[in-house]
């Protein structure tokens, strides 16, 4: 599967006329959450994706507490993780400071070079801007149907980008899924997913 880009023009710098030239953007087909890798990971494995959730959940409270803690996270294959500090604006001397007006700014990530040997051979291909297709609700809930041929769960903002529709329009098809007793409703809020029915 290839990664999409578009072309836009750069800004102009310092004041100078644009000189016309072009960058690119990848235009992402979602955002992946925590459900659906939970979802992926339990496909390839033999944990359902409750567990992997729970274990996702664990290990992501188990960095920030590292990182909380003063310490540095690295993660073979992934990348380094360390917290950057903020101090007052105007302080020349240790002396005009104290610990309570040292703050968190940013968390640093630094990409493993594992993780970059494996992205460089990404495929691409660029997006066209052509008009969006307006899909009917048969298309629609066919699509998702389909999308569950792969994987028994999905999520409302997976049902978004496989149709490039609205949040409102996804929730109407999955309620409208659910009540032909093709979709069960799991969890509650943010961690909602819908399951195939099996007939």
């Amino acid at each position: 599967m290839a990664a999409n880009y578009r072309l836009y023009k750069n800004p102009p710098t310092n004041g100078e006329e644009s000189k016309g030239e072009l960058h690119a953007r990848i235009v992402p087909s979602m955002t992946v959450d925590i459900n659906y890798l939970a979802t992926e990971i339990s496909n390839q494995s033999s944990f359902c994706s409750a567990d992997v959730k729970g274990m996702l959940e664990a290990f992501t409270s188990l960095i920030i507490t590292h990182l909380k803690n003063g310490k540095n996270v690295n993660l073979d294959g992934l990348g380094h993780y360390s917290v950057s500090l903020k101090c007052p604006a105007g302080v020349t001397k240790e002396s005009q400071i104290r610990s309570g007006s040292i703050s968190f700014k940013n968390v640093n990530f630094r990409c493993s070079p594992t993780m970059k040997s494996a992205l460089s051979s990404m495929t691409l291909e660029r997006k066209t801007s052509e008009k969006k297709e307006v899909k009917t609700e048969e298309q629609r809930l066919r699509q998702i149907l389909n999308e569950l041929q792969v994987t028994r769960a999905i999520s409302t903002s997976r049902c978004m980008a496989i149709n490039q529709c609205s949040k409102e329009i996804a929730l109407a098809d999955i309620k409208k899924l659910i009540e032909q007793n093709k979709l069960e409703k799991v969890g509650s809020g943010r961690s909602v997913l819908y399951l195939r029915q099996l007939v």
